[in-house]
Order: structure tokens, then C-alpha cells, then sequence
């Protein structure tokens, strides 16, 4: 499985905020981190659909199908 690189985003101290709310709804991730992951995979999977951006092959990344398999 390949290695996951670390991502940083600079938010706003209200985003913190809200991110903590959604966090303790629990249906969108636990914690921030989870949060935001969710909300960025949807953002992809909606701009794949839209054919805004190219669906890549996750054999590129060293990844395989059955790693995503066991993701969710």
C-alpha cells in the first residue's frame, strides 16, 4: 500500500469551529481530520462525476483495488 504524504490547510478559526461541530455529529468523520476528508472526497467524486477533472488509476499511486475495497 502506498504511503498516505501529510496535507496542510490553513483555516480560518470559525472553520476550526465548525469542523469540531461536525466532528461531534459523527455522521461526517471523527475529528477534524475525518471531516475534512469526507468533505474533500465528496468534493472529488462530484468534480469526477461533472467530468471537470480526469478519473486517475490508483495503480498509478501505487495503490491497488482492493486497498480501496478496504477503505470503506
Amino acid at each position: 500500500m502506498a504511503k498516505n504524504p501529510k496535507a496542510s490547510a490553513r483555516l480560518r478559526p470559525i472553520i476550526h469551529a465548525y469542523l469540531l461541530d461536525l466532528a461531534k455529529v459523527g455522521a461526517y468523520g471523527k475529528g477534524k481530520a475525518g471531516v475534512m476528508r469526507h468533505f474533500i472526497e465528496a468534493g472529488i467524486i462530484a468534480a469526477l462525476q461533472g467530468q471537470v477533472i480526469p478519473r486517475r488509476d490508483v495503480r498509478d499511486f501505487g495503490e491497488s483495488l482492493e486497498d480501496e475495497d478496504e477503505e470503506n
